[in-house]
C-alpha cells in the first residue's frame, strides 16, 4: 500500500494490490495514474475523503472527464480516415481564420492607439544628451527621419565631404555632427533630395545616435526611448508634407549661419 503522492509521480514502484488516496485529488490525469498503480489481479483503488467535500466533487469530475474521453475515442474509432482528415482540415481552417481575424483587430487597435499618441517631448543626442529639437517636429520622407524645424539646423555642425555620394534620388554631401562642442558625435548625413531641391538639404538622423524623451500629456511623466531603428518607435512619425509652393525660410536652415556656442 502506498499512501503518498508517489502514485502519480511516474516512479518505478512495486506492484500494488491496493491503492489508497487519502484526501488528495489533483487533476484527471493524476486520478488515472494513481489507479493504474494497482497492477495485480484483483487489485483495488480507493479515495478516502469527506463526502460532498471539494476533493470528493473533484474526483467525480475527474472520473466523468475520463468517461467522456473514452466515449470520444470510441466515436473516433468509428470515423473513416478520409472523413477524419476532412474534419481536421476544416477545423484547422476555422482556427486559422479566427486567429487572423483576432490578429487583424489587435493590429488595428494598436495602430489606432499609436496614431493617437501626441508627440510631446525632445530629441536628444544619445551620446551626451544635447537637445536637438522637439519630437513634434520629426518628419519622415521615404526612409529618412529628420527634424523639420529651423532651430535644429542651428544645433548641429556640418562636416562637408569633398566627394559627395550620389544615389538614384539623393546626394549625400557630408555628415551632421552633434552641436555640442564637447561631443561632436555623428548624428547622420547631409542629404540633398534630387526631386525636391528647394527643400534640400535635409539631415536624416541615425536612430542609434539619438534618444527620445517622450512626455505623457496627462501626467507629465517622462520616458526615455532608445531604439536601433525608427520603425521600432512606439509611435507613428508623420510624413513630410511638401506643398506646391514653399517658403524655404520657414523650414530650412541657411548653411552659412554661424553655429552658436553651447
Amino acid at each position: 500500500m502506498i499512501s503518498t503522492d508517489v502514485v502519480q509521480a511516474g516512479l518505478d514502484i512495486p506492484e500494488c494490490s491496493l491503492v489508497l488516496r487519502y484526501d488528495f485529488v489533483p487533476d484527471s490525469i493524476g486520478t488515472v495514474q494513481a489507479r493504474v498503480r494497482a497492477r495485480t489481479v484483483g487489485c483495488a483503488y480507493y479515495l478516502i475523503t469527506t463526502k460532498d467535500s471539494q476533493n470528493y466533487m473533484k474526483e467525480l469530475d475527474n472520473r466523468q472527464c475520463e468517461q467522456d474521453l473514452k466515449e470520444v475515442l470510441e466515436t473516433w474509432k468509428g470515423i473513416s480516415s478520409d472523413l477524419f482528415k476532412e474534419q481536421v482540415m476544416k477545423k484547422q481552417t476555422s482556427l486559422i481564420t479566427e486567429w487572423n481575424e483576432s490578429l487583424t483587430k489587435t493590429l488595428i487597435t494598436e495602430t489606432t492607439m499609436l496614431k493617437n499618441i501626441e508627440l510631446i517631448g525632445d530629441v536628444l543626442c544619445r551620446a551626451c544628451g544635447y537637445l536637438l529639437g522637439k519630437l513634434s517636429q520629426v518628419r519622415q520622407h521615404g526612409q529618412s527621419y529628420f527634424i523639420s524645424d529651423h532651430d535644429f539646423y542651428n544645433r548641429i555642425e556640418e562636416k562637408v565631404s569633398s566627394e559627395p555620394q550620389e544615389y538614384l534620388k539623393t546626394l549625400v554631401t557630408g555628415k551632421a555632427l552633434c552641436g555640442s562642442k564637447n561631443c561632436r558625435t555623428e548624428l547622420g548625413c547631409i542629404q540633398v533630395l534630387k526631386d525636391y531641391q528647394k527643400i534640400s538639404p535635409i539631415y536624416p538622423l541615425k536612430c542609434e545616435s539619438i534618444k527620445i524623451k517622450l512626455i505623457e500629456k496627462e501626467t507629465g511623466k517622462e520616458q526615455i526611448i532608445l531604439k536601433k531603428k525608427w520603425k521600432k518607435m512606439p509611435f507613428t512619425i508623420p510624413l513630410l508634407e511638401i506643398p506646391c509652393t514653399q517658403n524655404n525660410d520657414d523650414i530650412f536652415y541657411d548653411a552659412f549661419d554661424i553655429l552658436p556656442s553651447d
